[in-house]
């Protein structure tokens, strides 16, 4: 991970303006103020001296990207600072203008719980990778950059990143899925966040969950998750109704109308009596941007509203059931599990933690493994909206839950 600058603090001042709820709102006092407190945050000593030269902000573009979570602008600014010129492209996110999604988000924290990611945890995993990690070890990008963050509950919350798509970094189409590659590199990456949180945890010798107490709960997790699989299945079971190909599918995700999908979630997403970390818990392709450097492919993971305390298993399985091609998820499971183990035994052991003292093994990590897939398929359920009406990705999912009712993880 990245030696990115400190984190700008959460401004408080009364005069700070009123971050806009939609492009038409932007104003240059705002951006300005943002730059302000960026430019403040790398030397805290010396007076930023921000002229504003060019700008524009537009809703952002990218479809799915967007989601219901967050409403999201596009800035483009050119600006000197201390006398040096800049320019700068960043996706401010803010609360959904939709009262229903807007109140969700506030209720479920959402909105609070990223900005806390990128003020507190995300600065936190850095400096113990700092204290412990040689140069060489540290990854240039993980996740975006923080400019800003502004929350005042109920009413107000922006959070202003560094546009990776500006920097060469893409999302991969979701019908396509990800290549081999691709998941390794998010294998990598997600397995030296879980590592460097532990490290954390384990070093200073506090809690992760007391340490960071707005983290997701797991009742919090499964609530969520259950709302999701209630709203999908009726339209998944509508749509199997017709295809009598799949009839054992029909059959199988009926068992799941009621308590049984709060028992899967619950099963999974409990804490391990053995290993936990902090899990990102929203790990598939569209939440995940790729760069390609001459033989490396690197992975920035994005939006971490969902964070939380629990196994590593869960984003494991999560990225392969969601994004990884059937056929080719059957064909390289067991080595991609083990590609994470590698990574991620590997990673603690550059902290001076060896196996021995994490009391996990592989093997308790493909057990769990099982568990999430199921987990994993019902997320799949619950957001099955988004491959209706495309033949390619309705296939896939209907691929995927037929492979996972024939080994019995459904």
């Amino acid at each position: 991970m990245a030696s990115d600058p400190t984190t700008p603090t959460t401004p408080t001042s009364p005069s700070t303006p009123t971050s806009p709820t939609d492009d038409r709102e932007a104003t240059r006092e705002w951006l300005e103020n943002i730059l302000e407190n960026y430019h403040k945050s790398l030397a805290p000593n010396s007076r930023p001296d921000i002229e504003l030269r060019e700008w524009s902000v537009s809703p952002a573009s990218g479809g799915e990207r967007e989601g219901y979570l967050s409403e999201q602008l596009s800035v483009g600014v050119s600006y000197s600072a201390r006398g040096q010129n800049h320019h700068a492209h960043l996706l401010a996110k803010l609360l959904p203008q939709d009262p229903f999604n807007r109140a969700f988000v506030i209720e479920t924290l959402f909105d609070l719980r990223e900005i806390k990611f990128y003020t507190e945890i995300k600065p936190a995993l850095e400096g113990v990778e700092r204290q412990y990690l040689t140069e060489d070890c540290l990854s240039l990008v993980w996740t975006p950059e923080l400019y800003y963050a502004k929350h005042k509950e109920a009413s107000e919350s922006i959070l202003v990143l560094a546009d990776m798509c500006q920097r060469g970094y893409k999302m991969q189409d979701l019908t396509e899925g990800l290549t081999l590659s691709q998941v390794q590199s998010a294998l990598t990456t997600v397995a030296n966040v879980h590592a460097a949180a532990l490290a954390l945890q384990m070093k200073e010798k506090k809690p992760l969950q007391e340490r960071y107490p707005y983290l997701l709960s797991m009742e919090q997790a499964v609530e969520s998750f259950n709302c999701l699989v209630e709203r999908g299945l009726p339209l998944l079971l509508k749509f199997l109704a017709s295809r009598k190909d799949r009839a054992a599918v029909r059959e199988g995700l009926q068992r799941y109308s009621g308590q049984r999908t709060v028992e899967v979630l619950r099963g999974i997403l409990a804490p391990s009596d053995k290993l936990n970390t902090l899990v990102h818990c929203d790990f598939w392709c569209n939440n995940l941007l790729f760069k390609k450097e001459g033989d490396t492919t690197r992975c920035c993971v994005i939006d971490w509203q969902t964070v939380m305390y629990g196994r590593p298993a869960i984003d494991v399985a999560m990225l392969l059931c969601t994004s990884l091609e059937v056929s080719q998820r059957r064909k390289h499971q067991t080595e991609l599990l083990s590609h994470y183990w590698d990574a991620f035994t590997s990673r603690l052991t550059k902290f001076g933690i060896e196996k021995a003292a994490v009391k996990y093994t592989e093997d308790d990590l493909k057990g769990d493994f099982k568990a999430a897939q199921a987990m994993a398929a019902l997320v799949v359920v619950g957001s099955v909206d988004i491959a209706l009406g495309n033949a390619a990705r309705e296939e896939r999912v209907l691929e995927l839950l037929t492979d996972l009712l024939n080994v019995g993880v459904l």
